[in-house]
């Protein structure tokens, strides 16, 4: 971890106790160990995380190092076509659904020592790390003592809920986090441009969860390099600096790209990073679902891919940007207190439609607006918003297509969030009174939301995918893709198989007809009518069943005639 700088700062006014970082730390931890159990450990925020979960557990039922899923009906498909966890891949002779492995290797015992509650641990800190180096952040940017920041950012941000959750987000916002704290101090002069060298090992190690690193990296280092270049006329330890960083970050990259053939025989990260660029400039269509999606988690406050989505979600960016620059002057606040009620209502009306993700990140990172603002006071500050912003193109261009709706925050965007988030909070004290608590009220609201909403999609997804393993059918066939992805906690308990579309149907079908299967269970979407039964079954039950929310599933019992 970075040291800080020394000198005469502004004092916050919490206790000296909780103004050390190892005691904040620490409680920050014990509160993510509190909401977490509230939350049922067969369920996640994403299926991503399922996936890793299935994978740890065929690790320590077979004893292996080997992220190897298996799959039951290889003999009959070979392809993996309707393997049971969406999104399985090849890779030499085993089944792999995880994208990353050093996440997984290091929650491996904790997860054998103590199941999912104490793999929690890693996100956890991950989270914890995250609040420190937006503090570090903030002292730099003339926040004090920055103390606000990590409070903030650990209890009432995007953060606590990825602390909850056994995914790779925190410990990459974290990395990528303190390399830009390391970066800022070079372009400061407060440290030599071969401290970029630690700074690359970070942006490796992040790399190495989250592929979005890249791109933060690539803006983070050429944004340092060009400004020691042009502001400083430090032409030759810009050049230093970026040389440093690429090798720094080429060492972690590296070392995993070594971990991935020992241990799985084959590319896991780079084929995904390279698949996911190759797919930003594929068709047309497809380049229209992306500036959908950048539209969506930039600000959205509902997970509608719609345009009034987006419309509302800028709307609320533009009212709190007003708010925020209205009570920072002078004048008359009263148009900022209309526009701060604005806010309110249409936080209010996305409550009314019930728990559920909140894409946007400004709609769930609110003082976020201020930040974009107001923050723009220094060189630091104006490097640091610049990351944010200059990242978010390609960041967009870049992303996995088709997961902008159900997630939280803008996962990929997670950085930025923090950047802004960071800058919002150092811009609070110019504020009125009154501004400065509803930026953090409303804040504390909406991560309080997205904890009830979590800890409600965890509870009925753990019950609903535990009946569903625990039905006597032999096999059960999902027309819903992740949804075994999804109860990753009970993989192997019972064989399934994945066929989203009729023809996928039809193939699990002939996979079952080859392996004497008689009787097998197919799981959907509420369904209308009577569906015709495949050719050769006839239907035998149908039962209705509680999955998430007020989505119901619809479950089809079916024998060989």
């Amino acid at each position: 971890m970075v040291t800080e700088p020394h000198g005469t700062e502004e004092r916050s006014g919490y206790p000296d106790v909780l103004r050390r970082p190892v005691v904040a730390g620490a409680l920050l931890l014990v509160v993510y160990v509190v909401l977490s159990m509230f939350n049922d450990p067969r369920a996640y925020l994403g299926t991503d995380t399922g996936g890793k979960v299935a994978t740890l557990r065929v690790m320590e039922e077979r004893g292996t190092l080997e992220p190897d899923v298996g799959y039951w009906a290889e003999r009959w498909d070979p392809d993996g076509r309707v393997h049971p966890l969406y999104y399985t891949f090849q890779v030499g002779d085993r089944w792999v659904n995880v994208t990353t492995l050093p996440m997984l290797y290091a929650g491996y015992p904790l997860y054998r020592l103590g199941g999912y509650r104490l793999a929690l641990m890693l996100p956890m800190i991950g989270s914890v790390l995250s609040a420190l180096a937006a503090r570090a952040l903030a002292r730099r940017l003339g926040g004090g003592d920055g103390w606000t920041a990590f409070w903030i950012v650990g209890l009432a941000s995007p953060l606590t809920i990825y602390a909850l959750d056994f995914w790779e987000h925190s410990l990459g916002v974290a990395a990528l986090a303190w390399a830009a704290v390391v970066l800022v101090d070079i372009v400061e002069s407060r440290r030599p441009p071969t401290w970029a060298l630690a700074a690359g090992v970070l942006f490796g190690g992040a790399a190495t969860l989250r592929t979005e690193a890249l791109v933060y990296a690539f803006v983070a280092v050429a944004l340092a390099c060009l400004l020691m270049w042009l502001g400083r006329r430090r032409f030759a330890a810009a050049i230093v600096a970026g040389a440093l960083a690429a090798a720094g970050l080429s060492l972690p990259l590296a070392a995993n790209t070594a971990l991935e053939r020992a241990t799985a025989e084959g590319a896991i990260r780079s084929t995904r990073a390279a698949g996911t660029a190759s797919a930003a400039v594929s068709q047309t269509d497809v380049r229209k679902k992306r500036v959908e999606e950048a539209l969506l988690n930039a600000a959205a406050i509902t997970p509608r891919q719609e345009p009034s989505s987006y419309l509302v979600g800028f709307a609320l960016l533009g009212l709190l940007a007003f708010v925020a620059v209205r009570t920072a002057g002078p004048g008359d606040t009263g148009p900022a207190a209309i526009a701060a009620a604005g806010a309110a209502a249409l936080y209010l009306i996305r409550f009314g439609y019930g728990p559920g993700f909140v894409p946007g990140l400004v709609a769930a990172t609110p003082i976020a607006a201020a930040g974009l603002a107001l923050g723009w006071t220094s060189r630091a500050a104006r490097y640091l918003l610049g990351v944010g912003l200059g990242a978010l193109p390609l960041v967009w261009a870049t992303q996995y297509q088709g997961g902008a709706a159900p997630q939280w925050a803008g996962r990929y965007l997670l950085v930025s969030g923090l950047l802004f988030g960071v800058a919002g909070v150092v811009a609070l004290p110019r504020l009125r009174p009154w501004a400065q608590r509803t930026f953090v009220g409303m804040a504390a609201v909406i991560t309080a939301f997205g904890l009830v909403w979590m800890s409600m999609r965890t509870n009925d997804a753990g019950a609903s995918l535990a009946a569903l393993n625990r039905r006597p059918e032999p096999v059960v066939v999902s027309r819903i893709g992740h949804l075994a992805r999804e109860g990753g906690a009970f993989y192997g308990d019972k064989r399934w198989l994945t066929a989203p579309t009729d023809e996928d149907q039809a193939f699990a079908v002939g996979v079952l007809e080859q392996a004497g299967t008689r009787e097998f269970a197919l799981v959907d979407l509420e369904v209308s009518g009577e569906p015709d039964a495949p050719a050769g079954w006839r239907e035998t039950g149908r039962d209705r069943l509680k999955f998430i929310g007020r989505l119901d599933l619809t479950v089809t019992t079916y024998q060989a005639r």
